[in-house]
């Protein structure tokens, strides 16, 4: 039997007032109109299930990073030195696997299949990286993991408890996305043509400021109770999509053994 507040005749309140914020705590994001209404524990299970599975992969692409600067050193930089196109394929595989998850609905729903190809996307982002990885000391993966996984947690502690919803301005992320890929570019040019390292910097803030932007907007996408919100058998495609975005930070990391390296070479 459920106790509902009572409002006295002189108090000068309303009632729609105590209905409205009680109705603050209530779960309103409709899965299917008209047949199905998700519950607040639906959705929380949910979002523990996304932030786990994003978790395991990057426990995944941790340990492979590890290992190939440590134990399989050797064997990964004359992998990288004989096969860099293998490598690159599979990194083209993995962004189509990517595209074929998302826009296949049916696909996602399959129990078995849905955990295959995404392990599959995860393996080959993941072995991919090496080339890049390779190249950088365990020092430097470690410093640049450490700081990227902070800046994650940070980012997605704020846009689960900002007011603003982001999902409800698409628009304008499409503007602020398009105006920052243009800079990025625009930086990343005058970086190989005039050979000035303050041009890569330039153009990894642009580039992580627009991750930080998309890895915030598909947090909430994933809380729920936005103007968007993503679906209860979504959570393989979201924790994917999360891991995405950690990666694209991460990468910008690995710049920084290089290039003291060629400095180092000039002086």
């Amino acid at each position: 039997m459920k106790l509902r507040p009572t409002v006295s005749q002189d108090s000068g309140v309303p009632k729609s007032n105590y209905l409205s914020a009680a109705a603050m705590f209530e779960a309103n994001v409709i899965v299917w109109p008209f047949f199905n209404t998700e519950s607040v524990e639906d959705r929380r299970k949910y979002i523990i299930k996304v932030f786990l599975e994003f978790a395991v992969f990057v426990l995944i692409g941790f340990v492979h990073w590890i290992l190939m600067l440590t134990l399989l050193q050797d064997w990964f930089f004359d992998l990288v030195k004989d096969h860099t196109s293998a490598l690159l394929l599979a990194f083209v595989v993995g962004i189509f696997l990517l595209l074929l998850f998302a826009i296949s609905k049916p696909l996602r729903k399959m129990s078995c299949v849905n955990w295959l190809i995404t392990f599959i996307i995860v393996e080959c982002l993941v072995v991919s990286l090496s080339v890049l990885v390779i190249s950088s000391g365990i020092l430097y993966m470690l410093a640049g993991f450490l700081i990227v996984a902070v800046v994650t947690v940070f980012c997605c502690f704020i846009a689960a408890l900002m007011p603003y919803d982001l999902t409800g301005t698409g628009l304008y992320l499409y503007m602020l996305a398009t105006g920052a890929y243009m800079l990025s570019l625009y930086s990343l040019v005058i970086y190989a043509v005039l050979e000035v390292t303050w041009g890569f910097y330039l153009f990894a803030t642009f580039i992580a400021c627009l991750v930080i932007v998309f890895l915030m907007y598909h947090v909430q996408c994933i809380m729920g109770g936005r103007r968007a919100s993503s679906s209860l058998f979504d959570d393989k495609f979201a924790a994917l999509l999360l891991f995405h975005e950690f990666v694209g930070l991460f990468v910008l990391t690995l710049y920084w053994r290089p290039i003291m390296q060629r400095l180092q070479l000039k002086q």
